[in-house]
């Protein structure tokens, strides 16, 4: 957070070097984040620089008490719901889209657990409203966020986004469960 002040400083100073240095710290969380909403790699990656030049353009309304972070995914939240009233289209993934993480030293056994648990979290999430998507894909993309960055971000008090998140931890053990055929709840 300090680090992050420091580099904003030096942007209102004219540092254009310290803004690249921002993008390329946050640009694939951001993005992230906005693919979970969006569910379109074009699209998002066009929300993802209009975030970054409304950042550059509105930092001197930034309050240094926040999270910048926290301040990125919100900008990133309403550019991906302006795009998604304007152009009023649901995305469904495509898993093809989706890119695959490679292991090496792995054998075909873990890896077909491997897929088979990414497709079986991926139809979960596929399920989930847009505020259960929102808040796994904050806790789950950033190691650093927290449920109180959440609901600032979200709106919502702490307490109901840890609410929200363990409900949906138990569903997905449900889910699971119930997919598999192999457990009794």
């Amino acid at each position: 957070m300090y680090e992050d002040r420091n580099l904003i400083l030096e942007i209102l100073d004219g540092n254009m070097d310290s803004f690249n240095i921002l993008v390329n710290k946050y640009e694939i969380v951001v993005f992230r984040f906005i693919y979970n909403i969006i569910r379109d790699t074009e699209a998002s990656q066009d929300i993802t620089q209009e975030t970054f030049i409304t950042a550059y353009n509105k930092l001197y309304t930034y309050k240094h008490e926040y999270k910048f972070i926290n301040w990125m995914f919100q900008i990133a939240k309403n550019k991906s719901i302006d795009y998604m009233r304007k152009y009023r289209r649901v995305y469904e993934v495509n898993i093809e889209d989706v890119q695959y993480a490679q292991y090496t030293g792995i054998s075909p056994e873990q890896s077909a657990e491997y897929s088979e648990t990414k497709y079986l979290v991926q139809e979960f999430v596929n399920a989930l409203g847009e505020t259960d998507r929102q808040i796994l894909s904050l806790k789950y993309l950033n190691e650093e966020t927290t449920f109180t960055d959440i609901g600032e971000i979200l709106s919502m008090s702490e307490s109901a986004v840890k609410a929200r998140f363990y409900r949906l931890r138990d569903r997905f053990k449900v889910f699971k469960c119930n997919r598999e055929k192999r457990c009794k709840i």
